[in-house]
């Protein structure tokens, strides 16, 4: 039986699993990358928890008061996009692009992992790669020898910056089968305030706590210098604005940056770099919590990981994400879950 087991999921990041086990097994039972999969039944009904599986990394046997003990640690499948870099030198297809920012992140995946990868860069045989939707902001972007799962990231930031939140996610599909997958919107259901099936958060409800709104300048940039190819008095540099943010608190607040956009061998791509670089930096405001359960609210049969539920807090109503789920089960205490949410203004 299960000691205790513990789990995290975080949108378009690597999940993990922290797993503690009696001490049936032998040292030698483990090895990396063993595939441990969390069921987890909910009314009668038994499910895959997140869609996901966990790859073995770690494991430990321990002996502390003459209790012994197996403990497991690994990784969710999102895992596998941080196992590789984009291989392909600067300047060519398969290292910049143009193009809906979910199809690029595909395509990176399709190059360095899929069916287009060679020799054993290739596991297409256990990972797929969903069918392009075109539904991300139109970006350009470099990144030659760049890792691929920071590349799927930054692609996601630009679209949702630019202003089609954008998410991607390993899924696993079958016995050691996954599928690369991208979402526009939301990574789960729409429970927002304008939506069909509304889910309603928020402390009159109960099920809202932790909860902090708060408007974040202090790393705004508003100003960048894009720095392409070349050296010194030769090197290509671009330089994009918004003025309507430095004229906030003038004549105080323009706020310099710097992007490194040497992988970029074309002034639209270093033009993109430093537009990707002021969208990061804009000011926001976020309301984030914990959503609790409660009979009405519950996780896995109300709302799940990646959806959208409307959080009511210091009179201001926000759609917000479940971007993270932390689930632990204790032999000893039962289950607990904590899910955290986020929205921006």
């Amino acid at each position: 039986a299960v000691r205790k087991i513990t789990t995290v999921r975080t949108e378009n990041t690597v999940g993990a699993i922290d797993l503690v086990l009696p001490p049936k097994y032998q040292y030698e039972d483990f090895s990396k990358c063993q595939i441990i999969e969390v069921w987890r039944e909910k009314q009668g009904q038994l499910e895959l928890q997140n869609e996901t599986a966990y790859f073995l990394m770690d494991w430990e046997f321990t002996s502390s008061g003459g209790e012994r003990l197996v403990r497991l640690m690994g990784f969710d499948a999102n895992w596998l996009l941080a196992t590789r870099i984009v291989a392909y030198d600067a300047g060519s297809a398969q290292a910049e692009m143009t193009d809906n920012a979910d199809d690029i992140m595909k395509a990176v995946v399709t190059d360095n992992l899929g069916g287009d990868a060679t020799g054993t860069r290739d596991i297409s045989t256990w990972l797929t790669i969903a069918s392009d939707l075109s539904d991300g902001q139109s970006l350009t972007k470099a990144f030659s020898r760049r890792n691929v799962l920071r590349v799927c990231q930054e692609l996601a930031e630009a679209s949702t910056s630019a202003g089609t939140r954008t998410y991607f996610d390993v899924v696993r599909t079958g016995i050691a089968e996954f599928t690369f997958r991208t979402y526009t919107g939301q990574r789960g259901v729409d429970h927002g305030r304008d939506s069909a099936d509304v889910r309603l958060v928020g402390e009159q409800y109960g099920n809202f706590d932790d909860i902090t709104l708060g408007t974040y300048h202090s790393e705004e940039i508003n100003y960048v210098y894009a720095g392409g190819q070349g050296t010194e008095g030769d090197r290509e540099i671009v330089e994009v604005s918004d003025s309507d943010r430095i004229n906030v608190g003038y004549p105080f607040n323009r706020v310099e940056g710097f992007a490194d956009a040497r992988h970029a061998d074309t002034t639209a791509g270093v033009t993109a770099e430093g537009n990707a670089l002021l969208r990061d930096g804009m000011p926001r405001q976020i309301l984030t919590g914990r959503l609790n359960d409660t009979p009405g609210m519950q996780y896995g049969i109300h709302y799940g990981f990646g959806d959208i539920v409307s959080a009511e807090a210091f009179g201001y109503k926000v759609d917000c994400h479940v971007t993270s789920v932390k689930a632990t089960y204790d032999a000893d205490n039962g289950e607990t879950i904590d899910v955290r949410l986020r929205g921006e203004i």
